[in-house]
Protein backbone atom coordinates (compact mmCIF):
# COMPACT_ATOMS: atom_id res chain seq x y z
CA UNK A 1 0.00 0.00 0.00
CA UNK A 2 1.42 3.63 -0.74
CA UNK A 3 -0.18 6.88 -0.96
CA UNK A 4 1.21 8.66 -3.74
CA UNK A 5 -0.52 9.01 -6.81
CA UNK A 6 2.23 7.13 -9.41
CA UNK A 7 0.04 4.02 -11.40
CA UNK A 8 -3.31 5.54 -10.77
CA UNK A 9 -4.18 6.57 -14.25
CA UNK A 10 -8.01 5.70 -15.13
CA UNK A 11 -9.38 8.92 -13.85
CA UNK A 12 -8.90 11.04 -11.24
CA UNK A 13 -10.42 9.87 -7.68
CA UNK A 14 -12.09 12.77 -6.98
CA UNK A 15 -14.72 11.81 -9.59
CA UNK A 16 -15.93 8.58 -7.34
CA UNK A 17 -19.18 8.98 -6.30
CA UNK A 18 -19.85 7.94 -2.58
CA UNK A 19 -23.57 8.77 -1.78
CA UNK A 20 -22.89 8.92 2.25
CA UNK A 21 -21.12 7.70 4.96
CA UNK A 22 -23.58 4.29 5.03
CA UNK A 23 -23.98 3.86 1.63
CA UNK A 24 -21.93 3.43 -1.48
CA UNK A 25 -22.73 3.56 -5.28
CA UNK A 26 -21.77 0.74 -7.29
CA UNK A 27 -18.17 1.32 -9.13
CA UNK A 28 -17.94 0.24 -12.71
CA UNK A 29 -14.29 0.49 -13.19
CA UNK A 30 -12.17 -1.28 -11.12
CA UNK A 31 -10.00 1.20 -8.55
CA UNK A 32 -7.64 0.49 -5.67
CA UNK A 33 -9.69 1.28 -2.57
CA UNK A 34 -9.35 0.05 1.01
CA UNK A 35 -12.51 -1.15 2.84
CA UNK A 36 -12.96 0.50 6.16
CA UNK A 37 -15.13 -1.84 8.53
CA UNK A 38 -15.66 0.69 11.39
CA UNK A 39 -19.36 2.05 10.83
CA UNK A 40 -22.63 0.50 9.76
CA UNK A 41 -21.92 0.14 6.23
CA UNK A 42 -18.30 -0.64 4.43
CA UNK A 43 -16.83 2.91 3.14
CA UNK A 44 -14.71 2.97 -0.06
CA UNK A 45 -11.44 4.84 1.13
CA UNK A 46 -9.55 5.55 -2.16
CA UNK A 47 -5.82 4.07 -0.99
CA UNK A 48 -3.84 6.40 -4.36
CA UNK A 49 -5.06 9.72 -4.45
CA UNK A 50 -4.11 12.09 -7.11
CA UNK A 51 -1.94 14.55 -5.11
CA UNK A 52 -1.41 17.21 -7.96
CA UNK A 53 -5.30 17.30 -8.34
CA UNK A 54 -5.45 17.81 -4.82
CA UNK A 55 -3.19 20.77 -5.21
CA UNK A 56 -5.27 22.02 -8.05
CA UNK A 57 -8.12 22.07 -5.90
CA UNK A 58 -6.93 23.38 -2.73
CA UNK A 59 -5.83 26.59 -5.12
CA UNK A 60 -9.47 27.21 -6.02
CA UNK A 61 -9.68 28.73 -2.20
CA UNK A 62 -6.73 28.53 -0.56
CA UNK A 63 -3.94 31.63 -0.81
CA UNK A 64 -0.58 29.32 -2.42
CA UNK A 65 1.34 29.88 0.95
CA UNK A 66 -1.14 27.51 2.57
CA UNK A 67 -1.92 24.93 -0.43
CA UNK A 68 1.82 23.06 0.66
CA UNK A 69 0.59 23.34 4.40
CA UNK A 70 -2.52 21.31 4.07
CA UNK A 71 -1.06 19.25 1.02
CA UNK A 72 2.04 17.99 3.45
CA UNK A 73 -0.43 17.19 6.62
CA UNK A 74 -3.09 15.92 4.22
CA UNK A 75 -0.13 13.46 2.85
CA UNK A 76 1.43 12.97 6.09
CA UNK A 77 -1.97 11.76 8.20
CA UNK A 78 -3.68 9.71 5.16
CA UNK A 79 -3.65 7.03 6.93
CA UNK A 80 -6.17 8.06 9.63
CA UNK A 81 -9.00 7.95 6.14
CA UNK A 82 -7.70 4.25 5.95
CA UNK A 83 -7.59 3.49 9.58
CA UNK A 84 -9.84 5.82 11.65
CA UNK A 85 -8.34 3.65 14.96
CA UNK A 86 -5.25 6.02 14.37
CA UNK A 87 -7.40 9.21 14.82
CA UNK A 88 -5.69 8.66 18.48
CA UNK A 89 -2.48 9.87 17.00
CA UNK A 90 -4.44 13.45 15.95
CA UNK A 91 -5.59 13.83 19.48
CA UNK A 92 -2.51 13.71 21.15
CA UNK A 93 -0.89 16.38 18.72
CA UNK A 94 -0.44 20.38 19.92
CA UNK A 95 -3.21 22.23 19.38
CA UNK A 96 -2.04 24.07 16.61
CA UNK A 97 -0.66 21.36 14.66
CA UNK A 98 -4.02 19.64 15.39
CA UNK A 99 -5.75 21.83 13.86
CA UNK A 100 -3.67 22.39 10.85
CA UNK A 101 -4.09 18.31 10.13
CA UNK A 102 -7.57 18.22 11.13
CA UNK A 103 -8.31 21.23 8.25
CA UNK A 104 -6.04 19.29 6.00
CA UNK A 105 -8.24 15.91 6.27
CA UNK A 106 -10.65 17.75 5.92
CA UNK A 107 -10.12 19.99 2.77
CA UNK A 108 -9.01 16.08 1.22
CA UNK A 109 -12.24 14.18 2.43
CA UNK A 110 -14.10 17.12 0.62
CA UNK A 111 -12.01 16.33 -2.40
CA UNK A 112 -12.15 12.42 -2.61
CA UNK A 113 -16.43 12.71 -1.78
CA UNK A 114 -16.01 11.16 1.64
CA UNK A 115 -16.45 14.86 3.92
CA UNK A 116 -19.47 12.85 5.33
CA UNK A 117 -17.58 9.98 6.59
CA UNK A 118 -14.38 12.05 8.08
CA UNK A 119 -17.34 14.19 9.91
CA UNK A 120 -17.96 10.46 11.51
CA UNK A 121 -14.27 9.95 12.31
CA UNK A 122 -13.87 13.02 14.04
CA UNK A 123 -17.08 12.78 16.58
CA UNK A 124 -16.30 8.97 17.00
CA UNK A 125 -12.69 9.97 18.32
CA UNK A 126 -13.72 13.48 19.96
CA UNK A 127 -11.34 15.23 17.98
CA UNK A 128 -12.37 19.05 18.55
CA UNK A 129 -11.67 22.38 17.05
CA UNK A 130 -9.90 24.43 18.88
CA UNK A 131 -8.82 27.67 17.97
CA UNK A 132 -6.08 30.19 20.49
CA UNK A 133 -7.96 31.67 23.20
CA UNK A 134 -8.14 35.49 24.14
CA UNK A 135 -5.72 33.96 27.45
CA UNK A 136 -3.59 32.11 24.88
CA UNK A 137 -2.88 35.27 22.72
CA UNK A 138 -1.88 37.20 25.69
CA UNK A 139 0.54 34.77 27.20
CA UNK A 140 1.91 34.59 23.86
CA UNK A 141 2.19 38.01 23.91
CA UNK A 142 3.57 38.14 27.70
CA UNK A 143 6.17 35.86 27.05
CA UNK A 144 7.80 37.80 23.88
CA UNK A 145 10.60 39.88 24.68
CA UNK A 146 9.83 43.17 23.25
CA UNK A 147 13.43 44.66 24.36
CA UNK A 148 14.81 42.45 22.03
CA UNK A 149 12.15 42.90 18.97
CA UNK A 150 13.12 46.70 19.22
CA UNK A 151 16.86 45.68 18.99
CA UNK A 152 16.93 43.45 15.94
CA UNK A 153 14.11 45.74 14.32
CA UNK A 154 16.09 48.92 14.44
CA UNK A 155 18.84 46.64 13.28
CA UNK A 156 17.02 45.65 10.21
CA UNK A 157 15.77 49.28 9.19
CA UNK A 158 19.37 50.05 8.97
CA UNK A 159 20.44 47.55 7.05
CA UNK A 160 17.41 46.74 4.09
CA UNK A 161 17.02 48.63 1.36
CA UNK A 162 14.33 51.42 2.40
CA UNK A 163 11.17 48.91 0.47
CA UNK A 164 12.11 46.10 3.35
CA UNK A 165 12.79 48.67 6.12
CA UNK A 166 9.58 50.36 5.12
CA UNK A 167 7.37 47.20 4.98
CA UNK A 168 8.92 46.34 8.34
CA UNK A 169 7.98 49.62 10.06
CA UNK A 170 4.70 49.82 8.33
CA UNK A 171 4.04 45.89 9.92
CA UNK A 172 5.91 47.12 13.49
CA UNK A 173 3.30 50.53 13.58
CA UNK A 174 -0.04 48.44 12.11
CA UNK A 175 -0.09 45.04 13.51
CA UNK A 176 -0.94 43.44 10.44
CA UNK A 177 0.68 39.78 9.82
CA UNK A 178 3.47 39.46 7.83
CA UNK A 179 1.71 38.50 4.36
CA UNK A 180 -0.73 40.99 5.31
CA UNK A 181 1.52 43.84 5.58
CA UNK A 182 3.44 43.35 2.29
CA UNK A 183 -0.57 42.98 0.82
CA UNK A 184 -1.49 46.30 2.12
CA UNK A 185 1.71 48.22 1.59
CA UNK A 186 1.50 46.96 -1.87
CA UNK A 187 -2.25 47.38 -2.44
CA UNK A 188 -1.95 51.00 -1.25
CA UNK A 189 1.16 51.48 -3.71
CA UNK A 190 -0.90 50.21 -6.54
CA UNK A 191 -4.14 52.02 -5.79
CA UNK A 192 -2.41 55.36 -5.67
CA UNK A 193 -0.63 54.96 -8.65
CA UNK A 194 -4.40 54.58 -10.11
CA UNK A 195 -5.62 57.43 -8.19
CA UNK A 196 -7.90 55.42 -6.28
CA UNK A 197 -6.34 55.03 -2.92
CA UNK A 198 -10.09 56.23 -1.76
CA UNK A 199 -11.81 52.92 -2.36
CA UNK A 200 -9.15 51.43 0.34
CA UNK A 201 -8.06 54.90 2.97
CA UNK A 202 -11.37 56.39 4.56
CA UNK A 203 -8.61 59.59 4.61
CA UNK A 204 -11.27 61.28 7.81
CA UNK A 205 -10.40 57.88 10.23
CA UNK A 206 -6.67 57.71 8.97
CA UNK A 207 -8.07 54.37 8.74
CA UNK A 208 -7.32 51.24 6.09
CA UNK A 209 -10.77 49.16 5.34
CA UNK A 210 -8.91 45.87 4.58
CA UNK A 211 -12.59 44.63 4.68
CA UNK A 212 -13.05 46.17 1.45
CA UNK A 213 -11.01 43.80 -0.70
CA UNK A 214 -12.12 40.60 1.40
CA UNK A 215 -10.42 38.20 -1.52
CA UNK A 216 -7.21 39.45 -0.01
CA UNK A 217 -7.89 40.07 3.83
CA UNK A 218 -11.04 38.09 4.72
CA UNK A 219 -10.32 34.31 5.08
CA UNK A 220 -11.42 31.40 6.77
CA UNK A 221 -9.66 31.53 9.68
CA UNK A 222 -7.61 34.48 9.75
CA UNK A 223 -8.91 38.27 9.14
CA UNK A 224 -7.81 41.72 8.72
CA UNK A 225 -10.67 44.34 9.20
CA UNK A 226 -9.19 47.81 9.43
CA UNK A 227 -5.86 49.82 10.46
CA UNK A 228 -5.30 53.19 11.64
CA UNK A 229 -2.30 54.42 10.02
CA UNK A 230 -0.26 57.94 10.95
CA UNK A 231 -0.33 60.29 8.33
CA UNK A 232 3.74 60.17 8.50
CA UNK A 233 3.56 56.69 8.04
CA UNK A 234 1.22 56.80 4.91
CA UNK A 235 3.70 59.36 3.04
CA UNK A 236 6.31 57.13 3.88
CA UNK A 237 4.46 53.75 2.44
CA UNK A 238 3.54 55.95 -0.52
CA UNK A 239 6.47 57.53 -1.44
CA UNK A 240 8.77 54.82 -1.27
CA UNK A 241 5.57 52.40 -3.28
CA UNK A 242 6.86 48.77 -1.95
CA UNK A 243 5.63 46.11 -3.89
CA UNK A 244 7.62 43.45 -2.14
CA UNK A 245 6.54 39.99 -1.17
CA UNK A 246 7.11 38.20 2.34
CA UNK A 247 9.81 36.20 0.92
CA UNK A 248 11.74 38.86 -0.44
CA UNK A 249 12.19 40.55 2.85
CA UNK A 250 13.49 36.94 4.30
CA UNK A 251 15.85 36.22 1.90
CA UNK A 252 16.70 39.93 2.56
CA UNK A 253 17.55 39.64 5.97
CA UNK A 254 19.23 36.35 5.73
CA UNK A 255 22.07 37.72 3.02
CA UNK A 256 22.57 39.99 5.79
CA UNK A 257 22.96 37.65 8.12
CA UNK A 258 20.01 38.85 10.35
CA UNK A 259 17.32 36.24 12.23
CA UNK A 260 13.92 36.65 10.62
CA UNK A 261 11.76 37.65 13.34
CA UNK A 262 8.61 39.47 11.85
CA UNK A 263 6.33 37.94 13.21
CA UNK A 264 7.03 39.32 16.11
CA UNK A 265 6.21 42.95 15.35
CA UNK A 266 2.30 41.90 15.69
CA UNK A 267 3.05 40.87 19.28
CA UNK A 268 5.10 44.20 19.74
CA UNK A 269 2.12 46.01 18.53
CA UNK A 270 0.10 44.36 20.26
CA UNK A 271 1.75 45.24 23.76
CA UNK A 272 2.00 49.09 22.89
CA UNK A 273 -1.98 49.33 22.47
CA UNK A 274 -2.30 47.20 25.68
CA UNK A 275 -1.72 50.41 27.84
CA UNK A 276 -4.60 51.81 26.05
CA UNK A 277 -6.82 49.79 24.80
CA UNK A 278 -8.52 46.88 26.43
CA UNK A 279 -7.78 43.49 25.02
CA UNK A 280 -10.47 42.96 23.49
CA UNK A 281 -10.21 45.91 21.34
CA UNK A 282 -6.84 44.78 20.22
CA UNK A 283 -8.47 41.60 19.09
CA UNK A 284 -10.78 43.63 16.93
CA UNK A 285 -8.18 45.54 15.18
CA UNK A 286 -6.42 42.33 14.82
CA UNK A 287 -8.68 40.39 13.17
CA UNK A 288 -9.26 38.32 16.23
CA UNK A 289 -13.04 38.32 16.03
CA UNK A 290 -15.58 37.28 13.84
CA UNK A 291 -17.24 39.40 11.03
CA UNK A 292 -20.24 39.65 12.92
CA UNK A 293 -18.58 40.87 16.06
CA UNK A 294 -16.69 43.67 13.93
CA UNK A 295 -19.57 44.84 12.08
CA UNK A 296 -21.56 45.16 15.79
CA UNK A 297 -18.03 48.17 16.37
CA UNK A 298 -18.44 49.62 13.07
CA UNK A 299 -19.35 52.82 13.56
CA UNK A 300 -17.74 56.48 13.84
CA UNK A 301 -18.22 57.54 17.18
CA UNK A 302 -16.47 54.44 18.65
CA UNK A 303 -13.88 54.48 15.73
CA UNK A 304 -12.90 57.71 16.25
CA UNK A 305 -11.87 56.97 19.94
CA UNK A 306 -10.21 54.08 19.07
CA UNK A 307 -8.19 55.87 16.18
CA UNK A 308 -6.62 58.74 18.62
CA UNK A 309 -5.86 55.78 21.49
CA UNK A 310 -4.34 53.73 18.34
CA UNK A 311 -2.04 56.84 17.37
CA UNK A 312 -1.52 58.08 20.38
CA UNK A 313 -0.16 54.32 21.57
CA UNK A 314 2.50 54.06 17.97
CA UNK A 315 3.52 57.48 17.98
CA UNK A 316 6.60 57.07 20.55
CA UNK A 317 7.65 54.10 18.55
CA UNK A 318 7.48 55.71 15.19
CA UNK A 319 9.53 58.59 16.29
CA UNK A 320 12.16 56.44 17.14
CA UNK A 321 12.26 54.00 13.69
CA UNK A 322 11.10 56.31 11.44
CA UNK A 323 14.60 58.12 10.65
CA UNK A 324 16.15 55.03 10.75
CA UNK A 325 14.86 54.16 7.55
CA UNK A 326 17.68 54.41 4.82
CA UNK A 327 16.88 57.24 2.88
CA UNK A 328 18.43 55.91 -0.75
Amino acid sequence: MHSGGRGFKSRPVHHIKINSVFEKEPISKPFPFKQNTGFQQPVLVPVDVDWEGFREWLRRDHAERNVGDLTRNARKYYEVLLDPSRASELVSLPKDSRRLAMASLANLSKFLGIYDYWRQIVKNNGLKWEGRSTLEVVVDILNTKIGETKTWLKEALRELPKEYGTVLLFTALTGLRPREATASSKLISELTEKGRLEEYLNRELLMLEHFRFKEIFLRKCKNAYISFITPELLDLVIACQPKVEYEGIDSALGRRELPVRVKELRKLYATLLRDYLPQEMIDLIQGRVSQSVFLRFYYKPFLLDIREKVLKAITPLQKELMPLIKLA
